[in-house]
């Protein structure tokens, strides 16, 4: 029997189990081990030689600042290195492409709506409402990072706008690549890096276009709603509001996860309450601009009624007052005639992708950040109001759930062959568009 010296509720001796050699716990108490029995000493011996055999804990090394930066840079090296291939890949279709129309290369880049962000960048808001085509259709944002970029470097609005657009679309795939690791592991996130580089709707990265700022604003919103940064969140939804209109569907995603907090939590939380300050402040930048307009036009509403009257947008009945669509309710026979469109089919194929997408997305939505279906969707009902343009692939592109799904879901020969198929509609698409002969 062991002593009352030896109890369990006495002092452990120094050594065993905590600061010192357990070794040295043998001789910790010479007196009172002299007192047990031999076989008692004999089985605290043993136990204390196999405690010697236990390796030591030591304490977890901090990782210096240079460990952390080279992690940090192996981490963007794969989407990097993807990126500037696929901007290589257009910048050599638009090469090929100048030498064919003859035209000059830097023209390229600044068709489409990129001509009136430049021409914004300029000049700035005519002073009154005007009911048609004008700078009034576009949001204030992106001309304004141009204008300043401009100024600063010296450069010309056009260097200006592509380097917005480069880096932009930079900072989107790195989101990208986070976001999609999160949701379903590094290998199929770098998977969905290359799906996102290589679609067709990528093209307006090099080009005057602002999904440079609209997407890394609307993934980083996505990414700070996951980890609860509400302030983070709303201040970046609004940055995205202030950028182009289907930000916009930023707000109810901020006012749908913010729901799901308190109901989660309870309304009686008042932390819970915090997360209201997303959705509040997500359409902060469009009110600022309302209020802008208020003062130079006259009418908070003068960038709606140029959208309205000039791009048909904002109301997808005026679809039919338009006269393509009155031409094809009487003559249904012309409808023959704008099939080789480019445009039309870039519409109607981009809407059955998506579609499909969102069909896709459903089994997997539980391993989705809160808040992404919404805006997925959002995005896609977003284009019945942009009836002249459909969902293309710029749009499917904003939606970008609906384009890395496929990293998810196809595995093994159909993602070959999907990768294949992809890059193939890419060149073609970035072809047409640089020529001018479709919507990007």
């Amino acid at each position: 029997m062991v002593s009352s010296a030896a109890r369990p509720h006495d002092p452990v001796p120094a050594g065993v189990g905590r600061d010192g050699p357990p070794a040295e716990a043998l001789n910790s108490y010479p007196g009172e081990i002299e007192k047990l029995r031999g076989d008692d000493r004999l089985v605290i011996a043993t136990a204390l030689k196999e405690l010697e055999q236990l390796p030591v804990a030591r304490p977890p090394l901090r990782r210096t600042v240079a460990d952390q930066a080279l992690a940090w840079a192996g981490s963007l090296a794969w989407p990097a290195g993807v990126y500037a291939c696929s901007r290589l890949v257009v910048f050599l279709v638009a090469w090929v492409d100048s030498l064919i129309t003859h035209r000059p290369l830097a023209a390229e880049p600044a068709l489409f709506d990129g001509q009136w962000y430049l021409k914004l960048a300029g000049h700035g808001y005519p002073v009154q409402a005007i009911h048609g085509k004008s700078t009034l259709g576009f949001l204030p944002l992106y001309p304004l990072v141009i204008r300043g970029l401009a100024s600063l470097s010296g450069t010309s609005l056009l260097t200006a706008a592509l380097f917005a657009a480069f880096a932009g679309g930079l900072v989107t795939v790195v989101l990208v690549q986070r976001i999609a690791t999160i949701w379903w592991g590094e290998r199929t996130a770098r998977r969905a890096v290359l799906v996102f580089c290589l679609f067709p709707g990528s093209i307006v990265f090099s080009m005057a276009y602002s999904e440079c700022l609209t997407l890394p604003l609307a993934v980083g919103c996505l990414l700070a709603l996951r980890s609860r940064r509400w302030l983070t969140a709303g201040a970046l939804a609004g940055l995205a509001s202030a950028v182009e209109p289907a930000a916009l569907i930023l707000v109810p995603v901020c006012l749908a996860v913010s729901i799901r907090q308190i109901m989660a939590f309870g309304w009686r939380d008042r932390v819970t309450w915090h997360s209201l300050t997303a959705p509040l402040l997500a359409p902060l930048g469009l009110s600022l601009f309302g209020i802008y307009l208020w003062h130079r036009t006259g009418t908070p509403f003068a960038s709606y009624a140029a959208q309205h009257s000039g791009w048909h947008q904002g109301d997808p009945l005026t679809l039919l007052s338009q006269p393509v669509a009155r031409q094809l309710l009487h003559h249904p026979a012309s409808l023959l005639g704008h099939l080789p469109n480019p445009s039309l089919w870039n519409g109607v194929l981009g809407s059955a992708f998506l579609i499909c997408a969102v069909m896709a997305l459903r089994p997997v939505r539980h391993e989705l950040s809160p808040g992404v279906m919404v805006w997925t969707t959002g995005v896609g009902i977003l284009t019945l109001w942009s009836v002249m343009s459909l969902t293309n692939a710029r749009m499917l592109l904003i939606a970008f759930p609906a384009v890395i799904v496929w990293a998810r879901t196809l595995t093994g020969r159909r993602y070959q062959l999907f990768l294949v198929a992809e890059i193939a509609v890419f060149l073609l698409a970035s072809g047409l568009t640089l020529a001018g002969a479709m919507l990007p």
